[in-house]
């Protein structure tokens, strides 16, 4: 083990020891805690945001909330690259939030133990209750071995099983350029560099990006990552949520870390390429994630088109109803080479549902109110003013039958919104009807295009109900944070910088295969084939 290794098992010991006093200090809590100026109970509340929800104008859904547990809400809101830098050391604080939006996954919480077990309260969450009866997959995705629920999960409803990571391409500069659809990387990068020096936006400047590249982190690979690739060469992926975040894939039943594997070295290849050649920017690897969605939407107000390859979920992420927008379309993974079979990204059961909906503090010393919260939470129209927003967005127009007006939908990037939207905790039931519901729509569209990708993936995917022991998700967690501290970090100065030839590549695959490659897959294995017995 490395130095920073052992100093990472101390650090976390150290923390255990200090977590597990303030847990036995902060059990059976409930009614002493910090009160208003009314003597009501008082309830912190942390949620992860984006850059556009704003809980300081969420005053439909605080007062609704606060009404259901009469007590006053604390809010915190965090946003998306703070708590990619803050989360540690929340976590290694030992002082979480009484209530946690969107924050820590159960992994998170079986590492430490600062949070409640709410399958212990279910008696005093009756909404909560009747959504995990009515949807197993999700009790299963965030229930232990021995049965412990130490957070709860969100379910954006059954219009939403769909994978949320799809390639785009300016259809339009193809056209005008007289190019088809890349099959390959080989055509792909035919494309790109046409994109690069042929003006395809028309304005006569050097301003086209081809490849607008997402940034990576070293603690887990998400969202529209460039690693998504990996679809190119036959590896199926799922970054929406899932083991495959931290490497894992399975194939023929055997559990692979492909952070190892030769595909993955293409795949590091054929993206230094992209920087090298100039088709992605030079700080595409560090860049705020802001700089990239922005890059999205052009220039000139949505006139004039800048990318031409991306990464995201539907083209509203160009801009909505925009010129940009209009000019991109969905496409399925180019083989890496002629004779491979590409594979999409297989998140279609994590499309619609996520692990980390709301966790609890376990040291909450207002419990009573914050289980009120929670209920609140996953009742009928709490779900929906966290989700929709108030009567401007969303409207009740019969029985568990809601319209959402235009507007939901027409949001300018900048905008700042008075509700979660997909940050929310909560549940959309498959007995209401939502009309209107055109962001479903359009994902469920764009999935469409992968529909024999998806096909090829075969039985080599992972299931959303795979759980270890907290013992081995403990054991997981651990290894997973050296790996990728040390494979990633690796990973970027190749991409940024190249010089990745067999004698680097075997002595990196030889550095960080015992940092818990094996046992990660040894421990994978064994609750992946437990998943297929639920």
């Amino acid at each position: 083990m490395t130095r920073s290794g052992v100093k990472k098992k101390v650090v976390a010991a150290v923390a255990m020891v200090g977590a597990m006093s303030m847990v036995l200090a902060g059990c059976g809590g409930d009614g002493k805690g910090e009160t208003d100026a009314n003597g009501k109970p008082v309830v912190s509340v942390l949620v992860q945001t984006s850059q556009q929800q704003d809980t300081s104008i969420m005053t439909d859904l605080t007062k609704f909330l606060e009404a259901q547990c009469d007590c006053s809400i604390k809010w915190t809101q965090v946003d998306d690259t703070q708590w990619a830098q803050q989360k540690s050391a929340t976590l290694s604080s030992g002082q979480p939030d009484d209530l946690s939006i969107r924050a820590y996954h159960p992994s998170d919480a079986q590492k430490y133990p600062y949070f409640e077990d709410l399958s212990q309260d279910l008696d005093k969450l009756p909404n909560v209750k009747a959504f995990l009866e009515q949807q197993p997959d999700a009790k299963g995705m965030v229930t232990t071995p021995d049965g412990k629920m130490y957070t709860l999960p969100r379910y954006f409803g059954k219009e939403y099983k769909a994978s949320g990571q799809h390639l785009f391409i300016n259809k339009t500069w193809l056209d005008k350029l007289g190019l088809a659809v890349p099959t390959t990387w080989d055509e792909l990068f035919n494309v790109m560099e046409a994109f690069k020096t042929q003006d395809p936006n028309g304005n006569g400047q050097a301003d086209e990006i081809p490849y607008a590249m997402r940034n990576i982190g070293t603690s887990e690979i998400g969202w529209w990552s460039p690693f998504l690739f990996l679809n190119s060469t036959g590896i199926a992926t799922q970054f929406n949520n899932s083991p495959s975040r931290f490497g894992q894939y399975v194939e023929n039943g055997k559990m692979k870390n492909f952070l190892v594997s030769d595909q993955y070295r293409q795949v590091l290849e054929f993206l230094h390429t992209m920087i090298e050649k100039g088709y992605s920017p030079k700080d595409s690897l560090t860049q705020e994630s802001s700089k990239y969605y922005s890059s999205l939407l052009g220039t000139d107000n949505g006139k004039t088109a800048t990318v031409g390859l991306a990464i995201t979920n539907t083209t509203d992420a160009f801009g909505v109803g925009t010129d940009v927008a209009a000019q991109y379309e969905a496409i399925p993974w180019p083989a890496s080479e002629k004779g491979v079979t590409a594979v999409a990204d297989f998140s279609q059961d994590a499309g619609a549902f996520e692990d980390y909906g709301v966790a609890m503090s376990s040291s909450v010393k207002n419990k009573d109110a914050a289980l009120k919260i929670i209920d609140a939470m996953y009742s009928e129209e709490g779900s929906i003013l966290a989700r929709y927003g108030n009567d401007e967005y969303v409207t009740k127009s019969g029985d568990h039958t809601y319209d959402i007006a235009e507007k939901y939908f027409n949001q300018d990037a900048n905008a700042k919104l008075p509700y979660l939207a997909d940050r929310f905790a909560g549940w959309i039931s498959d007995d209401w009807t939502i009309n209107g519901e055109t962001g479903a729509e359009k994902l469920k569209k764009t999935d469409e295009v992968y529909a024999d990708q998806l096909k090829a993936v075969g039985d080599n995917y992972l299931p959303i109900t795979i759980v270890p022991s907290d013992e081995d998700s403990t054991t997981i967690s651990n290894n997973v944070a050296n790996i990728l501290s040390a494979a990633l970090t690796q990973n970027a100065k190749w991409m940024q910088d190249g010089g990745l030839d067999d004698a680097s590549w075997d002595a990196y695959v030889k550095n960080i295969t015992p940092l818990g490659i094996d046992q990660n897959n040894e421990l994978y294995q064994k609750w992946y084939d437990e998943a297929l017995k639920k």
